[in-house]
């Protein structure tokens, strides 16, 4: 079973029709700071990326845990590696 680690995670994602789910960078504001704290979403979402559901992770190996135990078991899908149809070379996903 292939997974996503932390060389695709910014890539890949699982894919079982019409659901994906994949880890994306979000940050939130510090409390009485102007800094903000970098977090781990671990997000599903239906087809037109309307999100279903989203856990918050502060460390990336704990949010690709989540993300591949939950949906390891669906088709692994990488952008990187796509030469046509949904993926960064096409800009069809954008």
């Amino acid at each position: 079973m292939q997974k996503i680690n932390t060389e695709n995670w910014t890539s890949a994602h699982f894919y079982s029709a019409p659901l994906r789910a994949f880890v994306s960078l979000g940050a939130a504001p510090i409390e009485d700071s102007d800094e903000v704290q970098m977090q781990y979403l671990v997000t599903l979402t239906d087809k037109d990326y309307q999100e279903l559901y989203q856990s918050i992770h502060l460390v990336l190996n704990d949010a690709l845990s989540i993300l591949n135990e939950k949906y390891g078991h669906w088709e692994l899908q990488d952008a990187l590696n796509k030469t046509d149809g949904d993926g960064c070379s096409s800009c069809a996903a954008h």
